[in-house]
């Protein structure tokens, strides 16, 4: 009998996991487990999760399935896949860095096109740029070999889903509550839209879309108040740690338990929130809690980051617990957060209305985990909190926990342990970089007709050789000027200069476009802006309840605002119809100021009777109005 291609389980012998050679070959010494077969009694089980004391999740950045491992051997994978028009075409290559794409829960829905999985081409947002069709496209081994090397020893899941068709913030919440709170997108603050925030510390007037189980959206404040994992660890008296970027730092926006409000504004986030730069030093100390959360900021791998430094830091962490004292009782769940807009060839399973979304990977490492083991196990972030909560006998959190299959097929925990596996990491590529110094630019409030103050970006190529810069336009009401010229050497850095020019009120998005050599082109700055009144009424219409003809109404209120930084020289104020109006605004309003118009209404007849108070003064887009309805009755 060859002994070497089997191995010990329960005093039988069982054929060898896929690529159990390789495994030998690569840690260059023979395990007592391949050669000798161990008798276990009949007490034990190959379920017996209690050898596990720590428990690591992992969360990475915006990865499909097909785009890491769609290649990798005995693994459902794609390396082609279908566009909106019928036509199959080959997965490209996936560069180092490459540009960020549409990942929002609008995106997800028209790209997976109710299970299809043929409609990124036009469901994700600058997917296809010059004909690169980058969101389809994929890593090979020789990209990312660490995270192969991790799969070919440990185990990997094909069949794990994000848990939630959208972007990071909902389903960074799901890693911790096996819920988002409906949310579906990422949060927004208006007036500050590149703050380095996502949850209970934005600003007032933030918003994140929020759906409920028949499908309606609204917005409310990013900051929720549902029980997480973190609460039921802290009730059993489990140790728990969430490591992650503080606040101000590059990532800080995945730090899920900033949206939950008794934590982020209690005393656990002082005792048990902690920098994600504190992760290695706990971990070779033997300090790790025994359920640890950690993500990270520029190391992320979210585009446009390099995935080959991501994957360095990885190791990092990884070495550090196995280089530690609690390798042997460990388990490291290591998986990506959402799509990010990359194609993946597999329909998620309807769950409910919020997903699941595309699958990404799931790397399961442990000393228990089945060598070479590729589950086909439905898995979400769900199935990982259940992991733990069944290692520690606590309750679900939701339907969502409950029904998920726990991850327990990925382990065998009579198996020799196996031992650590220190890798080394990489030298990156490079060429040139484009660093945008701040890609997202928000100007806030600005008055019509004006033109704001300018916001400066320094951008730097931080790669080894020359960016050369073919073109740069800025869209919609929004200006830049720069000290680029056509090119920036190597580590040289130059300055852009934006402006916004709003010419009517509302919202306004726009892009700087830099077309140029770096393999994320084009590289675009994100900008925001809001159109402000240079004169505004607020409200803009008045509409009076039924009222009998020949009487008169209680009065309702306008407030005239002066947004301007000059004095506005009112020249009248004047209405119409069957209404009458007084104010307190004289002829000039100075900068910043407001007044008010007292408006009542007056009907000589029945039905519907509408009228307009028209201001006239100096401010742009004079004269000014505000609509008046009513019904005589």
């Amino acid at each position: 009998m060859d002994t070497s291609a089997q191995y010990c389980v329960q005093g039988r012998l069982w054929p060898r996991p896929r690529q159990r050679t390789s495994y030998i070959k690569l840690l260059n010494h023979s395990l007592v487990f391949s050669l000798i077969c161990i008798c276990v009694g009949a007490h034990a089980s190959a379920q017996d999760i209690t050898q596990i004391k720590h428990m690591v999740f992992i969360i990475k950045e915006n990865r499909t399935f097909d785009n890491y491992f769609g290649t990798f051997p005995g693994a459902n994978g794609a390396t082609q896949g279908t566009i909106s028009t019928g036509q199959v075409i080959p997965l490209g290559h996936t560069p180092d860095r490459v540009r960020d794409m549409g990942h929002t829960y609008q995106n997800a829905a028209t790209s997976m096109n109710g299970g299809k999985m043929d409609k990124f081409d036009v469901g994700v947002a600058y997917c296809n740029e010059g004909g690169d069709y980058m969101c389809l496209s994929q890593l090979q081994q020789s990209d990312i070999p660490n995270y192969w090397t991790y799969a070919q020893i440990f185990a990997l899941a094909d069949n794990m889903f994000s848990s939630l068709e959208g972007p990071s913030y909902p389903n960074h919440l799901y890693t911790v509550a096996a819920q988002s709170g409906g949310a579906i997108n990422n949060p927004n603050d208006p007036t500050n839209p590149s703050a380095p925030s996502w949850g209970c510390d934005m600003s007032s007037g933030s918003t994140v879309q929020v759906m409920d189980g028949s499908g309606n959206i609204t917005s409310q404040f990013p900051c929720f108040d549902f029980r997480t994992l973190a609460d039921s660890l802290q009730d059993a008296g489990v140790s728990w740690g969430y490591y992650a970027p503080g606040k101000g730092q590059v990532g800080y926006i995945w730090s899920a338990l900033n949206a939950i409000n008794h934590i982020r504004n209690g005393p656990l986030w002082t005792t048990n929130v902690f920098p994600d730069t504190q992760f290695i030093q706990d971990a070779q100390s033997g300090n790790l809690p025994a359920v640890s959360w950690l993500v990270t900021g520029n190391n992320s791998e979210h585009p446009p980051s390099s995935t080959c430094q991501g994957e360095n830091w990885t190791v990092q962490q990884i070495n550090a617990i196995m280089s530690g004292p609690l390798w042997n009782s460990a388990a490291i769940f290591l998986t990506w957060d959402d799509f990010g807009g990359f194609y993946d060839h597999v329909p998620p399973p309807s769950l409910d209305v919020y997903g699941m979304g595309p699958r990404v990977p799931l790397l399961i490492i442990s000393p228990y985990a089945k060598p070479g083991y590729i589950s086909h196990t439905q898995y979400e972030f769900a199935s990982v909190l259940k992991t733990i909560e069944t290692r520690f006998g606590i309750a679900a959190l939701s339907s969502r926990d409950a029904q998920a299959n726990d991850t327990l097929d990925s382990f065998n925990f009579i198996q020799a342990a196996l031992p650590p596996l220190n890798l080394s990491q990489r030298t990156c590529p490079l060429g040139p970089i484009f660093a945008y110094g701040g890609q997202r630019v928000g100007f806030g409030n600005v008055v019509i007709g004006t033109t704001s103050s300018p916001i400066n970006r320094t951008a730097s190529n931080s790669g080894d050789t020359t960016l050369e810069i073919t073109s740069v336009v800025a869209s919609n009401n929004f200006a830049q000027t720069n000290t680029c010229g056509t090119s920036i050497a190597p580590k040289g850095k130059c300055t852009f200069s934006f402006t916004f020019s709003p010419t009517h009120t509302g919202p306004y998005t726009g892009t700087v476009t830099i077309t140029d050599n770096a393999t994320t082109n084009p590289n675009q700055y994100q900008l925001t802006g809001t159109g402000l009144a240079a004169l505004a009424t607020s409200p803009s219409r008045l509409t009076f309840a039924s009222q009998k003809v020949g009487t008169t109404s209680n009065p309702q209120t306008v407030t005239v605002t002066n947004n301007q930084t000059t004095t506005v020289t009112i020249s009248s104020i004047t209405v119409s119809g069957d209404f009458t109006q007084t104010n307190t605004c004289g002829t000039s309003l100075a900068a910043g100021a407001s007044c008010a118009m007292s408006v009542t209404f007056s009907p000589t007849k029945t039905g519907t009777r509408r009228g307009t108070i028209t201001i006239t003064d100096t401010a742009y887009g004079s004269p000014q109005t505000v609509s008046l309805t009513g019904t005589g009755s």
